[in-house]
């Protein structure tokens, strides 16, 4: 096996752990296992366990990015449609995994920005372009006049996207899609009524 597919390796599966168990509950050890890598090998990939966690971060990234690139760049249903298409893609994500994993950004969040500041800044970096990829989208919505010229799309990104990570939060405590509908019932409802 090539270094970088071994490399990639070991992030696929530390990556599938800590969402489901979180970042400091899985061991080095752990991860290696699930990986069938040696257990000094890990340090011929990675400094140490946050260079790892960085890794992760990054992985987990691309693919949420992917999700809501590949929803809010297309380009054949209007803006405010392709939001919509992004949330239902995501509810039945969570859906499927019985509504218990939640978004695995947010996970670490929760779990590392008051431990890890390497890690917390990493972590809002990646929350920033998602929201900004929401800002791009109403920002494109208001240029087709679906949404009012004079709604601040910054502010209305942000809104969103807290909106849906407190959303996810609380359907993993109560472990139903009804807060993650309530949130997308309120906000299509918001964007529908400020025209």
């Amino acid at each position: 096996m090539a270094r970088n597919d071994t490399r990639e390796k070991i992030i696929i599966k530390g990556a599938e752990l800590i969402y489901a168990q979180g970042f400091n509950a899985t061991g080095l050890q752990q991860i290696l296992q699930a990986a069938g890598i040696p257990k000094g090998s890990f340090y011929f990939y990675f400094k140490n366990k946050e260079d790892f966690g960085a890794a992760v971060i990054d992985y987990f990234n691309a693919m949420i990015s992917g999700i809501f690139t590949r929803h809010l760049n297309d380009s054949k249903m209007p803006p405010l449609k392709r939001l919509e298409k992004l949330f239902e893609t995501f509810e039945s994500i969570f859906q499927k995994s019985g509504y218990t994993l939640g978004c695995p950004i947010g996970n670490l969040s929760l779990e590392l920005a008051d431990t890890n500041e390497r890690l917390r800044i990493k972590l809002e970096s990646v929350i920033e372009k998602l929201i900004a990829h929401i800002e791009s989208c109403l920002k494109e919505a208001q240029r087709g006049k679906s949404i009012p010229a004079g709604l601040n799309t910054a502010d209305t990104a942000h809104f969103i996207f807290h909106g849906f990570e407190g959303a996810v939060l609380n359907m993993k405590v109560v472990k139903s899609v009804e807060p993650f509908r309530v949130f997308r019932n309120c906000m299509f409802g918001y964007l529908d009524n400020i025209k």
